[in-house]
């Protein structure tokens, strides 16, 4: 009986003491499941860390994905411009600022100011339009650059442009085209518009596409589409300072919107991305003092592009 009582005593004790382990056990699981104030600093610490790894990453895939679009743009610009020689004997579009004088002949542009504008009615009525009728592909994807209507009448129609009603000439839009053309190509001055003018540049026009031979560069190494300096666009043609002329000056600006870099479309139809290795084309994209006639720095950047359109003497 004796013995019975003390084994129903130690049963109870050892029952009590599972009992208090398992409350123990508890307590110490409720308290893992909330985080201390150090961990909570250290998740934190970790979270901004990745951050900083994976933004740069993600800026650098936008960039590239930016460029990607842009050099799309230009080949579809680049189609439009072989269709049309196709469709008209081997003859390059003409390349200005919009008729040609006295006529009623259209550039592949006929607005002369992409300063200002924010309608796209020069590029509707260019001859390039009717093979692709997209007005965004003439403008850069990577360009930030807004402008204001300039007037009433603008912002008029930007209303039906953008499909936003509340279109005033206080709002901002994008720039409508970044794009110009290689300007012996198709191009003409004031006074002379006929085949082979000679342009102010100082080098003929070339005015159709097997005249791409010496001492003009081939169709792959020419340079058809530009995508131009935000400040410098303005009419339709990348005007350049040919080489063997000795002026160490660029007359319009190429774009540097693509890290330091921009796009081109040649004459055979394929598109390259450039970057720069000066520091003058980089400066001219971000200052809005820009003017034409800047002095090239000792880079070979300008060289770069004067030996893909067409040089003195040609």
């Amino acid at each position: 009986m004796h013995l019975s009582t003390t084994k129903h005593g130690a049963m109870d004790d050892l029952a009590r003491r599972n009992r208090q382990a398992l409350r123990g056990l508890s307590a110490r699981v409720k308290a893992r499941g909330a985080f201390t104030l150090i961990e909570l600093l250290v998740v934190i610490a970790i979270i901004a860390i990745l951050a900083a790894i994976l933004m740069p990453v993600l800026q650098k895939a936008k960039q590239r994905a930016l460029t990607g679009q842009c050099l799309n743009n230009m080949k579809e610009l680049q189609i439009a411009f072989r269709m049309y020689v196709d469709d008209n004997n081997d003859w390059l579009p003409y390349n200005g600022v919009g008729y040609l004088p006295g006529t009623t002949v259209q550039s592949w542009i006929t607005n002369n100011d992409a300063q200002t504008t924010v309608i796209f009615d020069g590029t509707r009525n260019g001859v390039l339009y009717q093979y692709n009728q997209n007005v965004k592909i003439y403008a850069c994807p990577a360009n930030t650059r807004m402008l204001h209507p300039p007037n009433g009448t603008q912002a008029f129609q930007a209303r039906t442009e953008y499909g936003a009603p509340g279109i005033t000439t206080g709002s901002l839009l994008p720039q409508p085209r970044t794009c110009s053309i290689n300007y012996p190509l198709g191009g003409y001055t004031a006074t002379d518009y006929s085949p082979g003018a000679l342009l102010a540049t100082g080098v003929h026009a070339v005015n159709k596409y097997t005249q791409m031979i010496a001492p003009n560069p081939t169709p792959p190494q020419m340079i058809c589409f530009c995508d131009e300096n935000n400040y410098s666009v303005d009419d339709g043609d990348f005007a350049m300072y040919p080489a063997g002329s000795g002026i160490n000056e660029w007359w319009n600006m190429p774009g540097s919107r693509h890290s330091t870099g921009t796009t081109w479309s040649f004459c055979d139809g394929h598109c390259e991305y450039w970057r720069w290795h000066g520091t003058v084309v980089p400066f001219a994209e971000t200052n809005p003092n820009y003017a034409p006639y800047t002095p090239a720095d000792s880079s070979d950047d300008l060289a770069r592009v004067q030996a893909c359109t067409s040089p003195l003497g040609n």
